[in-house]
């Protein structure tokens, strides 16, 4: 406890330039003006020689006296209890008393500090005595004036000992005081603060012995210092120092005079009351109660708000803070409040009525608006209402003021997700609690304010009132039954007049915010407000208080009259009458329009409501004329431009009508609804073309006639309107409105059952069924189609549409060819029933006049030969001919048939013939049947020239009959000569291409029948008629063959095997047969046919064995692409309700079922089907080599389907290819299943129905398939889902990406296919990751894949542990656990080989443990027994890999980086495909980063402990012997080396260290691995992220063995080693790093968690303060101490004060008298003023009462001024900073701070500036930066920049300005000068280091003012920005290594 010793050196000053900072008027705060006699010199440094000091030097007897006095000093060092006191005392009072001569004190400043210490709180009250005396001696003997300069040594230990002063000692203090201290009078003025502090403890107990004593000595204070700076100070304690307000108002309570006017006012309080107004602010806001209600007294008694005295700004701020006392619920407090804001009881209202409720008002406003993070600050003006309503003379006009900026708030705050569960539950109660009236008045404000609001200005009422009635629950009765229906029809009438003005458009979207609102408004209001008998008027009882301006609630007075008031002033009740305006009534009654000046103010307006049935009626005009007018509006909007607003208001004002006429009962016809608002809606029915629309009028029209029965039948029930109104539904069936269909047939069935009787809309439909227009014809039989099969989900009347069901079915005998089509299409799609077949003649078919040119056409670069008739025939006659030959050989069957085979023409016939059928030899004539047959091919082939257009609808005609003829003929016959057949085929394709790219449609049934028959006569035994006859009887294909399940296909494939291939080889393996089938699967106008080509497909699957690659392939392509479209298609059309139609057929749900079906039966086909090979005739083997000219393959490369190219399929069979891109075409179910999530497409509810309807039909097809597929290959199926998981969610292959979220899709759609059970899925896994790891042996039943998948063995593994997380229910994986555990046994055997696979088991048992222990499974001992064996096991192979002891000879097995990919392609279209997230694997990433495959193995297993084993090692593992152990080993292997690394600490490893120490009986496991990383010297060489998780190990290690701290405290050495070959720098470094440690230790710990080691710790500071100045440990004490300050409470470091004062004084005096540059000087100076900053800023403990000694009070004129009249400051800082100031600044430092001046001037002098310039304004002091606060935003992530730091509110929007402070420039956010913005103090220094002091010279000359402005604000501490300050500081980079 000796004197630390001092040692400093001047240096020379470096030559340097004056800094000139810019003039600006002083603005704030305003002080008083104080004369400059009133103030005095400061006093000298300890280190100057006193008056006559150099006479004393050369005295022989003051150097004994010196000697003596430092002798006695030195005996404290032996002082160990509180007896050795006594002596030391006495021994230097006998110094003293030895040479009375002197009236100089050697070593003044250890005496200070010593007898500081002796006056110790812990030490007995004699010793205090004896402490005192010396302190009286020394006092007595220098005198006062030496006392004046040196009161700081003197004080600094007086002043904070009265409130721990024993009574015996109390009267030598006060004493002191009186004798010494008083008669200074104005020379007090610097320590007036502190000296108030000191005495006021001496008031707490009034009546005590001393009170009346400290009250004569205050008194004389402020009589004989100043009575204005008194009381500021008195101010400013009430602000800082909450201990010392009671005793403060005490004295307040006593001598504050009464302060009548302004004069009293500026001689009290000077020009600025603010300061006193805060002061007041803070203490009413103090947590004891008798201090607030002391506080209220004095504001009741001495500032009565009546008086005036206090400004409005300032007024704000008090009233603000005082109404949160009503927070505490005490009545007495209340009472005082309610007291001050009312004054006297006579003057209630008209006090309040002025600036204290304007006051109040303001004052709730801005607590609204300010953005408060936590729950109890967003709830306290809530809070603050409900407390007020106990008053309501205050409670009603602030509720009325406040009432709209409440509801913003709490909706602001809602809507950010602020607490709003909590804020709704508090606001409820203040809602329940307020007047219901006042409620929808304000409301009611709101919208005649804002509603409508102009364009540019925003709209808020309508959103506020639906907030309001979203959050709260309106129960109360009043509000139903009078308040919401009013504002119903208020808010109706708003939008009347809207309407009137014709502003509707204009006001779009906030009409459809209205008409919301009203229909949520309804639900609120009973059902018994508008039936018929509620005749009684809608009234609710008068409120409690009503204000006095105007009436504003109805009486319980049905009838309109007179009456008197509650006080005898005559009553007026006004009820609603039918002339009345219902707009003008409801305004009254809401008060929305001034009182009219002819009317009385004696007289008071009660209304009485608007009668149920008269409200209604005023709601139904108003809501029946706004759709009138919309309806004209839509008429009107022939561009369509608002159809999307005026389509929303229609549906909601028909439900509002719908609403509001439920209640209207007609008695006579008189009664029912009728007008022109009614005709209206029943034309817009038909005459606009928006569905919705329609749906919304024609739906309502129904409900008011049916249901309500209050329009006439007769108005729906029209023919001439109903008609119109069908045919606008009809135009909806068409296929671009798909999404419409199913909504459509439910409208039409609604208008079916109102017109049952008329049968109007039956007749209707049949109309369009016969039209003339054969266009029209079909589309209306297609339309009908669609009806007819969306009609079965509906249950209506069976006898219904009767009449249009019989036109289609005789359409299938009409000889229109349309007619037949369409029948058949509809039969097909509907009825499962196909009739059809014609025949002709043969002389009229070779008819000379039939006159053909022979040409060529072109489709996609292919030509076709094609006959064009150049003049007309008889069409009909040769139309007709073949209908009688087709007649003609059906009744005579085969024996006719037979005849003409074998029948010649006659001779004479040849030439007619020869040229069509070809005859080779003119004496050998054909028979009949080439005749006919090529003669039907030849006007098959003929088409009109365009000059014979006319001649196109019966060739058409021509062209089916003679197909139809030629299908008779191949279908009946038993043998055909085969060139007839190939010559038959090939012109059906020719003519089938031709059909489908010129749109053809009718005549491709036909020839696909035909077309089959040839395919099928080809390949077909000719003893086998009867199968042909069998399978095309009467033209019907059978659709539901065994072809449709996946177990049934297999039995075709031997159905051809004995038969004649050879000719169908020619032709079937044409291209052109393939290009023929794929332009008739995907040409868009083809697909009213689509059902045709698929059932032909379907049946020539058997006869295409042959042709897998070159037909079959091709065709699986394009369905998939087609499926892939249809999805598209669905999307869009539900998504883009408003596109433009382009008149192309859209992809429908029923092409997308067919194109499913077709794909199903060709994948069962070409998996089952085992002969399917590639054979090519030599006919077309060229063609097939040369590809089709100008088309580059048949289809787009929608699946990448790889085959390779050789023409011999023997090594590629179908079932490889179709397996091999398996992943593919699940890949497109996947697609199409997740299309019909209409909340991922975001569809209306009308669409929502119809999508759903398709979307069933959908899954259910696509989950048979995949059920087809799975149950045949499950291996297959199961890894194609696995590939597609992780292509969808590449990121799970990333262990260290914990927080990515998967799409569950995939895995979703898995689990609904049936038999893919997780037991079964989990097996074929098991399987597939057997069948991939070597020397694996798998299941002998299992037979192997035929598809080699894409996914490794280790991707496989991480699947299962997903899939096994995935599960929700942990029942389901007990079954799987079995398995798992004989599954990783298979890998101990060779454990070395497949060392790769256990990180990956272990994460899968992890799972699978964690899940399971959480069941009654894990219960039975011997499972958990085995299972934690297997574990530790696992966990153990695990760790030594990570520790790289496993297998040194072998790390890795030569495994290739795609073991970790998840697909690898060989084109380029396949890596395109692949998602960019997946392209590169963690193996290529790794090898990009300069990893080798071990070290991210390594990686993968520590990501794997951190994360998921760790965390659940003990549920798994239970057992702590099992635990200890895998902790131990993993400590070994793991962590240590890494610890140890001179590389560098793993992050993993700080990670896993992180999760051991949260297992409390582990820490024996890592305690020394920790304690040696922490002592060695690189520890804080680390960044933040990293120091929080050494701040959690080390706070857990200090808490486990609590004896280290005092290991730490040991190690610390304080005395120079006495080792010969010790650097001392070296130990200084040493020293400075263990009190690092020490500090870290401290700052990882809770609040006052090491106060029981104060003591030691103390004790060790002062030691080491007892070194020489120049080691490096100094600027680590006062970092210590930053840190105690933030840990330990203030009140445990009074003891620090007398030693750290001494020290700081000292310092601070080196370098007042030197030119000190050392950096080490320099160093420890910087360190002690960030010490300085933060007590300035934290502003609590007994340091307050010393902060005199460092800055001023910070009252303008003595920071500037000393108060004798010199140029010098008495504060330390202050008159270093003046010093560094009046001083030539650095080289360079002056030029940085003038970067904005152009002049090269080498010189600016500082005596250029005077004191006025150097004061900051206040908007100086808000924009100061913190300096080097660069440097800690970019260690710290954050903006840590400003010494105020405001709410976010406050600087979002800011503009930013460059502000220049010693040498730092940087961009900061301007803050608002508003006191009463919220804002947050911080530390002014912020950087790391300094080369010179000056640097700090805007620091010491402006910390004053800061400080004081802080306190002036009420400003917290910012305390996240102190601690990521301290902790910036302690980590690298410090001052230690600098």
């Amino acid at each position: 406890m000796a004197e630390p010793g001092t040692s400093s050196s001047p240096q020379d000053s470096a030559p340097s330039f004056a800094a000139s900072s810019p003039k600006q008027a002083p603005s704030f705060p305003k002080s008083v003006t104080v004369s400059q006699s009133q103030l005095r010199s400061p006093s000298p440094s300890p280190k100057t020689p006193p008056p006559h000091s150099w006479d004393l030097q050369n005295d022989p007897r003051y150097k004994k006296y010196i000697q003596l006095v430092e002798r006695n000093l030195q005996s404290f060092d032996n002082v160990n209890e509180w007896a050795d006191v006594n002596p030391f005392l006495l021994k230097i009072m006998r110094s003293f008393q030895a040479y009375p001569q002197y009236t100089v004190i050697p070593r003044s400043l250890t005496v200070a500090k010593r007898l500081a210490q002796c006056l110790n709180p812990a030490l007995p009250a004699g010793v205090h005595g004896k402490t005192l005396d010396v302190y009286a001696y020394i006092l007595e003997t220098i005198g006062p004036d030496q006392l004046a300069e040196d009161i700081t040594l003197w004080s600094y230990g007086l002043f904070p000992f009265l409130q721990y002063a024993a009574l015996s000692v109390k009267p030598q203090l006060l004493d002191i005081y009186e004798k010494f201290y008083l008669p200074l009078k104005e020379r007090l003025k610097p320590c007036l603060k502190s000296f108030m502090i000191g005495l006021l403890p001496g008031l707490d107990e009034e009546g005590s012995e001393f009170f009346d004593r400290v009250l004569n000595i205050l008194d004389n204070l402020r009589k004989n210092v100043d009575e204005t700076f008194f009381f500021q100070c008195m101010w400013l304690i009430l602000i800082t120092s909450s201990q010392h307000r009671g005793p403060a108002l005490h004295y307040l309570g006593r001598r504050m005079p009464m302060l009548t006017n302004t004069e009293d006012v500026a001689f009290v309080l000077g020009d600025d009351a603010g300061l006193m107004v805060r002061a007041f602010s803070a203490t009413v806001g103090d947590s004891q109660l008798l201090v607030q209600r002391a506080m209220l007294d004095l504001m009741v008694v001495h500032f009565p708000i009546s008086n005036g005295l206090i400004e409005q700004n300032d007024l704000i701020v008090l009233v603000k803070a005082a109404v949160g006392v009503v927070l505490r619920k005490d009545m007495s407090l209340n009472r005082r409040l309610y007291a001050w804001l009312l004054g006297t009881q006579e003057g209630k209202k008209k006090v309040f009525d002025g600036p204290a409720k304007s006051a109040l008002i303001v004052g709730l406003q801005s607590i609204l608006l300010s953005e408060g993070e936590e729950l109890h600050e967003s709830q306290k003006p809530y809070r603050v209402f409900v407390s007020l309503l106990d008053e309501w003379d205050i409670g009603y006009p602030v509720i009325q003021a406040v009432f709209l900026d409440a509801l913003v708030s709490l909706k602001r705050h809602v809507v950010a997700g602020d607490h709003g569960a909590e804020l709704i539950q508090t606001a409820t109660m203040w809602i329940d609690m307020t007047d219901p009236y006042l409620i929808w008045k304000k409301l009611s404000e709101a919208i005649y304010d804002n509603f409508p609001a102009e364009p540019g200005k925003e709209s808020y009422a309508l959103d506020l009132v639906i907030f309001f009635l979203n959050s709260f629950k309106l129960n109360d009765e009043e509000m139903q039954h009078l308040h919401i229906p009013m504002f119903l029809l208020f808010l109706l009438t708003r939008i009347q007049g809207i309407i009137s003005e014709n502003k509707v458009l204009l006001y779009a979207d906030q009409v459809n915010n209205a008409l919301s609102l009203c229909l949520m408004l309804f639900r609120h209001i009973p059902a018994s407000v508008f039936a018929p008998q509620a005749n009684q008027l809608i009234q609710a009882p008068q409120p409690t208080r009503t204000p006095k301006s105007k009436p504003s609630t109805p009486v319980p007075t049905p009838n309109k009259g007179e009456g008197n008031g509650p006080a005898g002033t005559p009553t007026k009740i006004i009820s609603f009458e039918s002339e009345m305006s219902a707009k003008d009534y409801i305004e009254e009654f809401f008060m929305l329009v001034p009182q009219k000046a002819d009317e009385s103010d004696s007289t008071t307006k009660e209304y009485a409501g608007i009668n149920g049935q008269a409200l209604r009626q005023q709601a139904l005009t108003i809501i029946q004329n706004f759709i009138s007018n919309i309806l004209d509006a839509c008429m009107a909007d022939n561009s369509r431009t608002n159809v999307r607003t005026l389509r929303t208001m229609i549906q909601k004002s028909c439900k509002i009508l719908s609403i509001l006429s439920r209640y209207q009962t007609p008695s006579s016809p008189q009664d029912y609804f009728s007008g022109p608002w009614l005709d209206k809606m029943r034309l817009a029915c038909y005459k606009t073309d928006d569905f919705a629309m329609i749906d919304a009028l024609l739906t309502t029209i129904v409900e008011l006639t049916v249901d309500l029965k209050v329009v006439e039948h007769s108005f729906i029930d029209n023919q001439e309107h109903m008609k119109a109104i069908v045919d606008r539904l009809w135009t909806f069936f068409a296929e671009e409105y798909m999404q419409l269909h199913l909504r459509v047939s439910q409208l039409v069935w609604m208008l079916q059952d109102v017109t049952s009787l008329s049968h109007e809309v039956e007749t209707a439909i049949a109309s369009y069924l016969i039209v003339d227009n054969a266009r029209s014809r079909v589309d209306a039989f297609q339309k009908f189609g669609v009806f007819w099969r969306l009609s079965d989900d509906i249950q209506h009347n069976s006898t219904a549409f009767v009449r249009p069901m019989m036109l289609m079915l005789d359409s299938l005998s009409s000889t229109n060819p349309s007619n037949r089509r369409a029948g058949e299409t509809w039969i097909r799609s509907n009825l499962k029933s196909y009739p059809r077949l014609l025949d002709p003649l043969l002389f009229v078919l070779f008819d000379h006049t039939i006159v053909r040119n022979k040409s060529e056409e072109t489709f996609h670069n292919e030509y076709f030969p094609v006959h064009y008739y150049i003049r007309n025939f008889n069409q009909a006659q040769v139309q007709y001919v073949f209908n009688t030959l087709l007649t003609v050989f059906r009744f005579g069957g085969l024996g006719f048939l037979r005849s003409i085979r074998q029948s010649t023409i006659p001779i004479d016939m040849i030439p007619i013939v020869a040229d069509i059928v070809g005859v080779s030899d003119s004496k050998t004539p054909p028979t009949y049947l080439d005749c006919f047959v090529k003669s039907a091919l030849r006007f098959i082939e003929s088409e009109p020239t365009s000059d014979y257009k006319s001649m196109l609808n019966l060739n058409e005609e021509i062209h089916m009959v003679a197909a139809d003829f030629l299908h008779f003929i191949i279908s009946k016959i038993d043998h055909i000569d085969t060139n007839l057949l190939a010559m038959i085929h090939k012109t059906v394709i020719n003519k089938m291409l031709y059909c489908i790219n010129h749109g053809r449609l009718d005549l491709q049934s036909r020839l696909l029948h035909l077309l089959h028959a040839t395919i099928l006569m080809g390949t077909t035994p000719v003893k086998k008629p009867s199968s042909a006859n069998s399978t095309t009887q009467n033209g019907s294909l059978p659709r539901d063959s065994s072809m449709s399940t996946f177990e049934g296909a297999t039995g075709h494939s031997h159905s051809t095997q004995d038969a004649g291939e050879g000719l169908f080889r020619v032709v079937g393996s044409s291209p052109l047969f393939v290009k023929t089938v794929f332009d008739a699967l995907s040409v868009p106008t083809n697909r009213p046919i689509l059902q045709h080509w698929m059932d032909f497909l379907m049946l020539a699957l058997p006869f295409l064995t042959n042709y897998f690659r070159r037909v079959l392939l091709p065709i699986i392509q394009c369905l998939c692409d087609q499926i892939l479209r249809s999805r598209a298609s669905l999307i869009e059309a539900y998504t883009d309700n408003d596109k433009i139609a382009t008149g192309l057929p859209n992809l429908t749900d029923q092409d997308l079922m067919i194109f499913l079906t077709g794909l199903e039966r060709l994948l069962t086909f070409s998996l089952a089907e085992a002969r399917l090979g590639e054979e090519v005739d030599p006919v077309h083997k060229q063609e097939w080599n040369d590809g089709l000219r100008g088309t580059q393959g048949l289809v787009a490369n929608v699946l990448s389907i790889e085959v390779h190219t050789s023409d011999s399929f023997q090594e590629n069979k179908a079932r490889d290819t179709v397996l091999y891109n398996i992943v593919s075409i699940i890949q497109i179910f996947v697609e199409l299943w997740s299309a019909f999530d209409s909340k991922a497409i975001n569809v209306s509810e009308t669409d929502d129905v119809s999508l759903q309807f398709i979307g069933e039909r959908a899954r259910a097809r696509v989950k048979r398939i995949l059920a087809g597929l799975y149950k045949t290959y499950p291996s297959e199926v199961t890894e194609a889902f696995v590939e597609l998981f992780l292509a969808e969610n590449p990121a799970v292959l990333d262990l260290e990406n914990s927080k990515s979220e998967s799409d569950y899709r995939t895995l979703d759609i898995l689990s609904t296919i049936p038999g893919a059970s997780p037991l079964a899925i989990f097996l074929t896994l098991l399987e597939s990751t057997r069948a991939r790891t070597q020397g694996m042996s798998t299941s002998r039943s299992k037979r192997p894949n035929l598809r080699i998948s894409k996914a490794s063995d280790i991707v496989l593994l991480r699947f299962m542990e997903i899939y096994c997380t995935y599960l929700p229910s942990a029942e389901s994986l007990i079954d799987l656990w079995p398995m798992c555990l004989n599954f990783v046994r298979e890998y101990f055997p060779q454990a070395t080989t497949y060392k790769y696979a256990f990180p990956s088991l272990l994460r899968i048992m992890t799972v699978l443990c964690d899940r399971l222990s959480h069941t009654s499974y894990f219960d039975d001992k011997k499972i958990r027994r085995d299972a934690s064996d297997l574990y530790q096991r696992v966990l153990d192979y695990c760790v030594l890999i990570a520790g790289r002891s496993f297998d040194q000879g072998i790390w890795l097995r030569n495994r290739n980086p795609q073991d970790f990919e998840i697909m690898e392609e060989s084109d380029d279209s396949r890596e395109s495909a692949r998602p960019p997230s997946s392209a590169l694997t963690e193996v290529e990433q790794a090898r990009r980063a300069g990893k080798t495959k071990e070290d991210v193995l390594i990686q993968q297993i520590l990501v794997s402990l951190c994360q998921l084993v760790i965390p659940n090692l003990r549920r798994i593992l239970q057992e702590q012997d099992r635990i200890t152990s895998a902790l131990t080993n993993l400590m070994y292997y793991v962590i240590a080396p890494s610890l140890k690394s001179r590389v560098g600490i793993n992050d993993s490893s700080v990670d896993l260290l992180c999760e051991i120490s949260k297992i409390p009986f582990a820490y024996r496991t890592w305690r020394k691995e920790v304690w040696e990383v922490f002592l060695d010297n690189r520890f804080f060489a680390m960044g933040p992220a990293v120091a929080r998780k050494w701040r959690q190990l080390i706070q857990t290690a200090m808490t486990s063995e609590k004896e280290r701290l005092v290991e730490l405290l040991g190690r610390i050495s304080t005395s120079p080693t006495s080792a010969l070959f010790t650097s001392r720098d070296q130990e200084s470094l040493n020293r400075a790093l263990m009190l690092r440690r020490l500090t870290f230790v401290i700052w990882c710990g809770t609040v006052d968690q090491y106060l029981p080691q104060l003591p030691n710790i103390q004790e060790k500071l002062v030691e080491l303060l007892k070194l020489s100045s120049t080691e490096q440990v100094h600027p680590e004490i006062y970092l210590c101490l930053r840190v105690l300050l933030c840990r330990i409470s203030n009140q445990h470091l009074n003891n620090f004060w007398p030693v750290l004062l001494t020290e700081l004084i000292q310092l601070f005096n080196l370098f007042l008298t030197d030119e000190n540059d050392r950096p080490e000087q320099v160093s420890l100076f910087l360190s002690a003023c960030k010490f300085l900053d933060l007590l300035f800023v934290l502003e609590n403990g007994l340091y307050f009462i010393h902060q005199w000694i460092f800055i001023s009070d910070a009252i303008r004129q003595t920071v500037m001024h000393s108060p004798m009249g010199e140029a010098m400051p008495h504060a330390l800082m202050d008159r270093l900073g003046k010093k560094l100031f009046e001083e030539a600044p650095l080289e360079g430092y002056a030029s940085a701070t003038n970067t904005n001046n152009n002049n090269n001037s080498s010189i600016n002098s500082n005596s250029m500036l005077s004191e006025e310039d150097r004061w900051l304004t206040e908007n100086d002091i808000l924009q100061q930066m913190s300096f080097g606060s660069q440097n800690l935003a970019s260690s710290t992530g954050s903006n840590l920049s400003l010494p105020l730091s405001a709410s976010p509110t406050l600087t979002g929007g800011q503009s930013e300005k460059s502000v220049v402070r010693g040498g730092y420039q940087q961009q900061q956010p301007l803050l608002p000068s508003s006191t009463s913005s919220r804002v947050l103090k911080r530390p002014m220094l912020t950087m790391r280091s300094i080369q010179h002091v000056r640097e700090l010279e805007f620091f010491l000359s402006h910390v004053a003012q800061y400080v004081y402005h802080t306190t002036y604000t009420l400003a917290k501490p910012d305390t996240k920005f102190i601690e990521a300050l301290i902790e910036r500081d302690m980590l690298g980079g410090s001052s230690i290594e600098e």
